[in-house]
């Protein structure tokens, strides 16, 4: 899949979008740029938004609403900046014990029982929606708790869908995806930690028995491990459009002379997620749809009044 991170944010009505025309023109727009999915980011959309993607043919990742922390904050240095300098910390990160909770702002009681109760909301509303192709759970170690245990429960609640139980890193070796976001580092494939299971198991000892298997193009899926490798995110290069952004300086990553540079610089990166299809990756989601609040990394503007990638 070639997904976009969607937040869903408007400058004049925040998390409500003016009209009905106004999302049907986001959807219109990334599937005129080539992408077929969008992962709605830790929000609930409009009704509405997920009629249109059922209609207009754009699959859905929806995310669950993240929470927890203390006093609306997260412990930066565990949910952010531990995880961007030190990648090996991925997969030995728990998070079911007090200790962890703690540290990714989960030891609210009463949070993982709400949490646990939206989530399970979520799947009973939207389950009828047959643009969602895929449940997330948690992002980037906020408020995670129990993951695998949270990705049990939603898969007995709806087994016709996968689950991305961990997108970003902290993965518990658990759930459909092996979900990792890459903002720094050049794109790549990780070996998956989690055991083999089920057909992939298979494929993998009827390969040592035979290694014509290696022409069997199933074969870098059973090299990286029992789920479906996929980068959740990754991208996010920034562009300021003057008269069309909420601030002077542009959050994001890149520096570019012109918008030109700009556009060339997003479709490499586009490119180099693209050829790692051959090497296993299932999809990508790139980052984002349009620029929100001080965030200048949209391919439309905030405004949406210009589309940064088309011109």
């Amino acid at each position: 899949v070639k997904g976009v991170l969607d937040q869903g944010y408007w400058p004049d009505g925040l998390m409500t979008a003016p009209d009905d025309e106004a999302l049907i023109r986001d959807i219109e727009a990334m599937k005129k740029a080539g992408f077929n999915m969008l992962r709605k980011h830790i929000k609930i959309e409009s009704s509405r938004w997920y009629y249109h993607c059922d209609r207009l043919g754009m699959l859905v990742w929806q995310d669950a609403v993240s929470g927890g922390g203390v006093d609306g904050e997260y412990n930066a240095w565990a949910t952010n900046r531990k995880p961007t300098l030190i990648r090996s910390t991925w997969n030995k990160f728990r998070d079911d014990t007090a200790e962890h909770f703690a540290a990714l702002g989960a030891d609210d009681p009463i949070y993982r029982r709400d949490w646990s109760r939206m989530c399970d909301a979520m799947v009973h509303m939207l389950g009828g929606h047959p643009s969602i192709v895929t449940w997330t759970l948690f992002n980037e170690g906020w408020g995670q708790f129990d993951a695998c245990d949270a990705a049990e429960r939603i898969h007995a609640l709806d087994p016709t869908r996968p689950i991305d139980a961990t997108s970003g890193w902290y993965d518990q070796r658990c759930g459909d995806f092996h979900s990792v976001h890459n903002y720094f580092r050049p794109l790549e494939i990780y070996p998956d930690k989690a055991p083999l299971r089920g057909y992939v198991a298979e494929f993998e000892k009827r390969h040592r028995r035979n290694r014509r298997a290696a022409n069997y193009t199933v074969l870098p899926v059973a090299r990286h491990g029992a789920r479906a490798f996929v980068i959740s995110e990754f991208g996010g290069l920034a562009q300021l459009v003057p008269e069309h952004a909420e601030v002077s300086r542009a959050y994001g990553y890149g520096e570019y002379d012109s918008i030109d540079d700009w556009r060339a610089a997003v479709r490499s990166a586009l490119a180099s997620a693209a050829a790692l299809e051959v090497r296993g990756l299932a999809g990508y989601v790139y980052t984002q749809v349009s620029d929100v609040e001080e965030e200048l990394n949209g391919l439309l503007t905030y405004d949406r009044r210009v589309n940064k990638f088309v011109g």
